[in-house]
C-alpha cells in the first residue's frame, strides 16, 4: 500500500467516524427504535453504501443488494453481527446487507472493518454478498471479547504513543517497530534493540509490573531501555488527547500500520465519549538500561538457562526506585532503537 492510499485509509477512517456521529446524535435525538442513515459517496451495481446509527449509538454499515442476490446471515461473533433487511429509503424499499456493531467495546474495530468492506467495495473485485461476509471472518478473533479500557489502560497506550511519535520523527517508517500490540514480549523493536514502555497515573512511587519472563530479555548485541513515564490526568485544554496524539502520529508516519496496531488492542472508536474525555500530561520520565544488573526474573536467572518446566503466568513488580537511572530522554531513547547517531 503507497503513502497515498495510507493517507486515504486514514481520511475513511474519520469520514465514518464523523457520519456516524452525526446520526448517532439524530438517533438519540429522536428516540424509537429506527435507524438514521446517511448516504456515503461510495456506489455499487445496486446503489449507494449508506452509515447508520441505532437508538443506542451503535453503528451500522448499510450494503445495497440486487434482487438476485442471496441473503447473507452471520451472528458467530457477539460484538457484530451481519444480516439481510430491506429498508425504506426516499420512498423506496432497498434490501441492504446490514453490518451491525453491537457493542461499543469494538466499536473503534468496527470502524476498521467497515473502512476495509468499502475500500473492497470501491474497486468492484467482488459482489457485496460474497466481499462483506469475507472480510468480517477475516476479523473476527478482533471482535471478540475485550478488557476495559480504564484510565490507566489509556494511560499506558498514551506512554507508547508519545515513544512512537519520537520514533516516527526520525524515521517515517518506524510504525513496523511498535511490535507491542502484535504480541511481542517488548513494546518496541528493532534488531537487535529494544524499548519497553511503562505508564503509571500515580502521583508516588516507581513500582513496575513485569509480564511474563520474556518481557526482560536483552538479544544479543543488542540494548534493552525501560522508559518509565509519570502522567496526571487533566481536563485542560492544554493536556494532550489519544485522539490528538494519533492524529500527530498517523501525520508523521503510516496510518494503515498504526490502526491496525490499535485494532488489534481493540481500541474504541476515536469519536466515543470514553476517548475524547480523557486527557494526559507528562510530568516525569526516567531511562533505565536492563542490563545483567537489573532485577528481574530471565531464563537467564535459571541454572538451566531455561524456565523450569511446569512454571508459566509469571508476573512480579520491580521498584525502580532501586536501580540507578541512566540519562537521556524521550529522543535520545527513540535513536537508541533505531540505532541512530
Amino acid at each position: 500500500m503507497t503513502a497515498a492510499q495510507h493517507s486515504r485509509e486514514a481520511a475513511l477512517r474519520r469520514t465514518l467516524e464523523t457520519l456516524w456521529h452525526h446520526t448517532a446524535e439524530q438517533a438519540r435525538t429522536s428516540g424509537g427504535t429506527t435507524l438514521h442513515s446517511v448516504e456515503l459517496a461510495l456506489p455499487t451495481s445496486a446503489g449507494p453504501v449508506r452509515l447508520a446509527s441505532n437508538a443506542h449509538g451503535l453503528p451500522h454499515l448499510l450494503v445495497p443488494l440486487l434482487r438476485n442476490a442471496n441473503d447473507v446471515e452471520d451472528k458467530r461473533s457477539s460484538g457484530v453481527h451481519l444480516t439481510t433487511r430491506t429498508l425504506v429509503v426516499d420512498d423506496h424499499l432497498v434490501r441492504f446487507l446490514d453490518l451491525e456493531c453491537r457493542r461499543a467495546s469494538v466499536a473503534g474495530v468496527f470502524t476498521g472493518l467497515a473502512a476495509d468492506i468499502c475500500i473492497v467495495l470501491a474497486r468492484a473485485e467482488s459482489t457485496p454478498e460474497h466481499a462483506v461476509p469475507k472480510a468480517l471472518e477475516a476479523w473476527r478473533e478482533l471482535l471478540g471479547g475485550r478488557e476495559q479500557w480504564t484510565v490507566q489502560r489509556l494511560a499506558g497506550l498514551y506512554g507508547e504513543l508519545l515513544v512512537l511519535e519520537q520514533l516516527l520523527t526520525l524515521d517515517a517508517k518506524a510504525t513496523d517497530a511498535w511490535t507491542g500490540p502484535n504480541g511481542a514480549a517488548q513494546d518496541f523493536r528493532r534488531h537487535p534493540n529494544a524499548l519497553e514502555v511503562k505508564t503509571t497515573t500515580s502521583p508516588q512511587g516507581r513500582l513496575v509490573r513485569i509480564h511474563g519472563a520474556e518481557q526482560l530479555v536483552r538479544q544479543p548485541k543488542g540494548s534493552l531501555t525501560m522508559v518509565w513515564l509519570r502522567v496526571t490526568t487533566s481536563g485542560s485544554d492544554v493536556a494532550d488527547g489519544l485522539p490528538s496524539i494519533i492524529e500527530r502520529c498517523t501525520a508523521l508516519g503510516e496510518p494503515h500500520t498504526i490502526f491496525a496496531r490499535l485494532d488489534r488492542l481493540g481500541f474504541p472508536a476515536l469519536s466515543s465519549p470514553e476517548i475524547r474525555t480523557v486527557r494526559f500530561s507528562l510530568i516525569d520520565h526516567r531511562l533505565f538500561d536492563v542490563n545483567d544488573d537489573f532485577p528481574g526474573i530471565t531464563p537467564a536467572r535459571f541454572s538451566s538457562g531455561v524456565v523450569p518446566a511446569g512454571i508459566s503466568g509469571i508476573e512480579y513488580y520491580v521498584d525502580l526506585d532501586t536501580v540507578p537511572p541512566q540519562g537521556g530522554d524521550l529522543r535520545w531513547a527513540a535513536k537508541q532503537l533505531l540505532g541512530a547517531p
